[in-house]
């Protein structure tokens, strides 16, 4: 299972490293996606904060998808970058694959797969974010040192009711 996390990290990151350079060495493009779907946001509650500056908010979320992305690919924190990703990837398949503002059919069935390939990737990077390689959780090993220390308790109270002498009354 190590070849495979070996291989699949990065492949799951690749994407979002490389957009996430491309997001900070042109963020205009980027931007661009982003204003063409700010009304239907902003219709569904996003905050105007949020695109008072869309160049810099791109350039912030390149530099977030850069570095999480590395992490994952590299192993360092890989479940805390996976999560920022997983996080990350959500506005991102909006903006990217705006389903409800494209016209014609051919370009509505492209953003739809491209939704929905986002959607699969999200997936992915949740599950790179719960998997603990094989090892059990904090909670079940503390639960288990409670029992184990409860046992060896119990049979060291049975050894020394064994062993040590009745008092005679």
């Amino acid at each position: 299972m190590d070849l495979l996390r070996t291989v699949a990290r990065p492949a799951l990151a690749a994407p979002f490293v490389v957009d996430g350079i491309d997001a900070l060495a042109r963020p205009k493009r980027h931007a661009e996606k982003f204003e063409k779907v700010q009304p239907v946001l902003e219709r569904a509650g996003l905050p105007p904060v949020l695109h008072s500056d869309a160049e810099l908010l791109t350039r912030v979320s390149g530099a977030v998808s850069v570095l999480a992305g590395l992490g994952l690919a590299t192993g360092r924190a890989p479940r805390t970058c996976a999560a920022v990703l997983a996080a990350l990837n959500v506005p991102l398949t909006l903006v990217n694959n705006p389903v409800w503002a494209v016209k014609g059919q051919d370009a509505r069935k492209q953003a739809l797969s491209g939704l929905m390939r986002g959607t699969a990737v999200g997936a992915g990077l949740a599950l790179s974010a719960v998997d603990r390689e094989g090892r059990p959780s904090l909670a079940w090993r503390r639960e288990n040192r409670r029992r184990v220390q409860a046992a060896i308790a119990a049979a060291q109270a049975q050894v020394r009711a064994q062993y040590e002498p009745t008092q005679a009354a």
